[in-house]
């Protein structure tokens, strides 16, 4: 038993004297690091004019006195230039497509993007059976076409309801 001790305290002692010997390990970097330097070119202020109020869309529809609005010019491009809400609708309908065919949102082209007033808050589109709160909401009909097929979307300001066109219902348009 003895020696099995001598010959394991030997045995630590060689291990005790090898590592104290030894250089102590310090760690080089492997990167230099490089410390960022101020730029002398200032950066430049964007101010982006916003409008301090938005049109209603039901006020898109009146013809301003200085230009005369045909109903061509109630087009879905005159209406996307014109309107910044109408285009991010139609946007916003766009990605939900595309993302649901996996395709590039171009490929979703606007069929028709038209103004309504909807009656409920159904906005155009109530489910079999159901009953809606009736209020006057400003909107839009949104038509897009992914090759052959047809997306029909009902909007208020704020959100984009896919509508299938069974259950469809278009207010009446008054002959204003």
């Amino acid at each position: 038993m003895w020696r099995r001790l001598r010959g394991l305290l030997f045995l630590a002692f060689i291990m005790v004297a090898a590592c104290s010997t030894a250089q102590p390990l310090t760690p080089e970097p492997t990167q230099i690091l490089i410390v960022p330097t101020p730029t002398s070119t200032p950066l430049p202020v964007v101010v982006t004019p916003t409008a301090t109020s938005l049109p209603r869309p039901a006020d898109l529809l009146e013809p301003s006195p200085t230009t005369a609005l045909s109903e061509q010019a109630t087009s879905e491009i005159d209406l996307l230039t014109q309107d910044p809400i109408a285009a991010e609708l139609v946007a916003l309908a766009q990605r939900r497509v595309a993302e649901e065919l996996d395709l590039p949102t171009r490929r979703i082209q606007v069929v028709e993007v038209k103004l309504y007033v909807w009656p409920d808050v159904s906005l155009g589109c109530p489910l079999p059976g159901e009953t809606y709160e009736a209020a006057q909401i400003d909107g839009y009909r949104i038509v897009l076409q992914a090759g052959d097929v047809v997306y029909l979307f009902h909007t208020d300001v704020d959100r984009v309801v896919p509508c299938d066109a069974a259950n469809e219902q278009l207010p009446a348009e008054s002959d204003d």
